[in-house]
C-alpha cells in the first residue's frame, strides 16, 4: 500500500490547505528509536569490555536520529510558512514558544528538581544555575536539542532569506555549497578547543564557546535547510523515494557499511577507545552527515511504500514521540539503579534494557495523553 501524502506531486507552495505528512510523521517514531538507543548505548561506550557490535548499533548507526529531527522541523516550518506568504513574526514566535518553549521550560525545571532531590543538593536550584541550564540546555543530557530548535525558530526570518537566496542561484549549486560549508564548520569546530586569552579570561565567552554545540543552530543548518527544500519541492522528493528504491537502498547500505568499516578499523587496528571513535564518527562529521541523509531517504522510502512491520505501533509511538523524548532519561536512570541494586546491570542484556526503557516511556506518554484528553 502506498501511503498517500497530502501533496501529491505538487510543491508545498502550490497548496492552499495544510495537512499532515504521514511519511515524516512516522519518521519521528524511527528517530525516537534511535535517540533512545544512543542514550542506552552510552553505558556501553563507557564500558571498555562492551560488545563492539553493540556500540556500533547504538552509538554509530543510530546517530541519524537527532539531525533527522531537525530535518523534519525544517520541512514543517517551510511547508507551513512558505516564502510566498508574509511571516507574522510575533505570532509565529508566540505559537512556537507555546508548543516547544513551554515544554522545554517545564522539562528543564523538572530535571533540575529531580537531581536536586536525588543528590540532595539544593545548589542545583540556585537561580544562576537555573538560568545557565535554561540557556545552554544542561538540565539533562538530551534536552539541548530543544534549545537548538528554539534558535531555529527565533532565526526563521534568516533561514527564509537563505532559502530565497539558494533558489535564486539554483538549488543544484546552493545545496552542495551549503553541505561543504557545514562540513568545514564542523572540522573547524573540532579543532577549536584551545582559546585565545581574551576568550579564556572571560567566563561568559568561555561558556559560550565550551557549550556551543548545545545552542548553536548552524551545526545542523544543512539538514534543516534540506528539509525546507523538500517541503518546497515535495513532488520531486516523492518521485525519488518511489522510483529510485534500488539506488536509495544502495546509498543507505554503502553509507552504513562505510561507517561500520571506519568504526572497526579505528577500534581494532588503531586501538582507539570507544568514546574517541564515537566522537569522530558523530552525526556532524562528514561520514555521519552523509549517513544521516542516506537514512532519511531510506526510511522515508520504506514508510512511503507501506511495506514494513508494526505499522500501528510505529504510528502510535510517533504520535507520542515528544513526551517519550522528554521522559525517557528518567526510566534509563531509575531502571539502571534498580537493576544494579538487585540482579546487577551486567547480567541484563542491553536489548532487554532498551526495550524496557522504550515501553515504560511510551506507557508514561500514553497515560499523559489520556489524562490531558480527559481534562479537555
Amino acid at each position: 500500500m502506498i501511503l498517500r501524502t497530502p501533496y501529491s506531486c505538487k510543491p508545498a507552495k502550490e497548496l492552499s490547505v495544510k495537512q499532515r505528512n504521514l511519511v515524516f510523521d512516522n519518521l519521528r517514531g524511527i528517530c525516537m528509536l534511535g535517540v533512545i538507543a544512543i542514550h542506552v548505548g552510552s553505558m556501553a561506550v563507557s564500558d571498555a569490555v562492551a560488545s563492539p557490535f553493540l556500540v556500533l548499533i547504538t552509538n554509530i548507526l543510530s546517530r541519524y536520529s537527532v539531525p533527522a529531527f531537525f530535518f523534519i522541523s525544517g520541512y514543517g516550518l517551510f511547508y507551513s510558512k512558505p516564502l510566498e506568504q508574509p511571516l507574522r513574526y510575533g505570532s509565529f514566535v508566540k505559537k512556537r514558544m507555546e508548543s516547544i518553549g513551554r515544554p522545554y521550560l517545564l522539562a528543564s525545571l523538572f530535571y533540575l528538581c529531580y537531581y536536586a532531590l536525588l543528590n540532595r543538593d539544593a545548589s542545583v536550584l540556585d537561580p544562576s544555575n537555573i538560568l545557565f541550564s535554561l540557556f545552554f540546555g544542561t538540565a539533562q543530557y538530551h534536552i539541548y536539542f530543544l534549545v537548538i530548535l528554539i534558535w531555529f525558530y527565533l532565526l526563521f526570518p534568516l533561514w527564509r532569506a537563505l532559502m530565497g537566496g539558494m533558489e535564486k542561484i539554483g538549488l543544484k549549486l546552493a545545496l552542495p555549497l551549503l553541505f561543504v560549508v557545514q562540513v568545514l564548520l564542523f572540522e573547524g569546530n573540532f579543532r577549536f578547543w584551545i582559546y585565545p586569552e581574551w576568550i579564556a579570561s572571560s567566563p561568559a565567552l568561555l561558556n559560550l564557546c565550551n557549550y556551543r554545540l548545545n545552542y548553536f543552530p548552524f551545526f545542523y543548518l544543512f539538514i534543516f535547510m534540506l528539509g525546507g527544500v523538500i517541503a518546497r519541492h515535495y513532488g520531486k522528493f516523492q518521485q525519488l523515494i518511489t522510483q529510485r528504491k534500488a539506488l536509495l537502498t544502495a546509498f543507505f547500505a554503502a553509507s552504513a557499511g562505510f561507517n561500520t568499516w571506519l568504526f572497526y578499523r579505528w577500534t581494532f587496528k588503531w586501538q582507539m577507545p570507544y568514546e574517541s571513535t564515537v566522537n569522530y564518527l558523530q552525526q556532524l562529521s562528514l561520514p555521519g552527515l552523509v549517513y544521516t541523509i542516506a537514512s532519511v531517504l531510506f526510511f522515508s522510502m520504506v514508510i512511503q511504500s507501506g511495506r514494513y512491520p508494526l505499522k500501528k505501533a510505529l504510528k502510535g509511538m510517533s504520535d507520542r514521540s515528544f513526551i517519550i523524548y522528554l521522559i525517557h532519561p528518567v526510566f534509563i536512570d531509575q531502571l539502571e539503579y534498580v537493576l544494579n541494586r538487585t540482579v546487577g546491570m551486567q547480567h541484563v542484556p542491553m536489548e532487554a534494557f532498551y526495550l524496557a526503557v522504550l515501553l515504560l516511556s511510551w506507557g508514561c506518554a500514553e497515560m499523559w495523553h489520556r489524562f490531558r484528553a480527559s481534562k479537555s
